[in-house]
């Protein structure tokens, strides 16, 4: 027996009846290719800020950000990630980042593919712009990186008109050792066995 569950609030405008229309609309008349919200529903800025204190080396952390392949098999709802477009080698580390990518999200009938345009500073910084964002990191610190010609290639989405993520990973300040007392939990004694980024 399947359990029935009321819709979400952000569903609500496609479980209601257009005004305009004589009869309701039916969830198999839907067209699977209509966006999951419009951007006239949203407000014209949102802010999301989150700091995390975790038990891992930066390197680490930063590794899996900048493997966008890997996404689905951890990111709730997003069936496929790739990426279409690497940087030239950066001057420090000689590695190739990711330049853009495509992430393919889907729930319900929700399913689109957003294009992102990425801005990496090795294993500091992380930027995915999508829409008519553009990176907030100096081009200084890009030199792999032709952010001109990039920003050229924005795409217009239905859910929004500008989206930046950005992470940006650092060392944890640890705590000095009490002048008479044993050293504490996250002192710079302990930063070798228990490496943590913020």
């Amino acid at each position: 027996m399947k359990t029935i569950r009321p819709l979400p609030r952000l569903l609500e405008p496609f479980s209601k009846p257009h005004p305009h229309h004589k009869s309701p609309i039916r969830h198999s008349q839907r067209p699977s290719h209509r966006p999951f919200v419009s951007s006239s529903t949203l407000t014209p800025l949102q802010t999301l800020t989150a700091s995390r204190i975790l038990p891992y080396p930066r390197s680490a952390l930063y590794n899996l950000i900048a493997d966008i392949p890997s996404y689905p098999s951890f990111l709730p709802y997003c069936r496929s990630s790739q990426i279409t477009s690497r940087s030239r080698p950066d001057p420090t580390h000689s590695q190739t980042w990711p330049h853009t990518a495509d992430l393919r999200i889907g729930w319900g009938p929700y399913d689109e593919t957003f294009k992102s345009r990425i801005y990496c500073v090795p294993y500091h910084t992380l930027e995915a712009c999508a829409g008519s964002a553009s990176p907030t990191i100096s081009e200084s610190e890009l030199p792999h990186y032709d952010i001109r010609a990039n920003n050229k290639d924005s795409e217009k989405h239905d859910l929004f008109t500008s989206l930046l993520t950005r992470w940006t990973l650092s060392e944890f300040p640890f705590k000095p050792s009490p002048p008479d007392g044993p050293p504490q939990e996250g002192n710079a004694e302990a930063r070798s066995s228990h490496p943590r980024t913020e």
